[in-house]
């Protein structure tokens, strides 16, 4: 479960096209680009494997960061596009994501708090994970 550096740009490109409908792929790709090679490469050295590929612990992070705000709002919900990705990303398997949804809402008042950092919030979803292995599809996703 890893991402080759070339498909973060086919990424970037669709996240240009579905979200900034007035920018140019060049500038979207290079900042995106930018922002998350400057992102893994300042604060988890270990990012990227000798293949070029970005390690799942550090993809989590990442998504964690750059969809915060959506990912509490799922939270809050129970349910939502960015809680189901990122219980994707944590390795539930996709038939126990409405479970994993209605735990994380049970934790909601852990990251409720503006205080809270997307790395706060990542831990507490992951203990998530921890405390209920029977919603994991496979072990080492985690």
């Amino acid at each position: 479960m890893a991402v080759r550096r070339t498909e973060l740009l086919g990424i970037a490109v669709v996240a240009c096209g579905l979200f900034a409908g007035a920018c140019t792929v060049t500038e979207s790709v290079k900042g995106t680009l930018d922002n998350i090679t400057d992102f893994t490469s300042s604060t988890t050295p270990g990012a990227w494997s000798q293949d070029g590929l970005l390690r799942a612990e550090h993809r989590q992070i990442i998504f964690a960061t750059y969809n915060y705000e959506s990912v509490k709002r799922d939270i809050a919900r129970g349910e939502g596009e960015h809680l189901a990705s990122l219980a994707t990303l944590l390795g539930v398997a996709e038939n126990r994501s409405q479970e994993f949804g209605l735990l994380a809402q049970a934790r909601y008042t852990e990251v409720e708090s503006p205080k809270t950092s997307p790395e706060e919030m990542l831990t507490s979803m992951r203990a998530i994970v921890r405390d209920h292995p029977e919603l994991v599809l496979v072990a080492d996703a985690r």
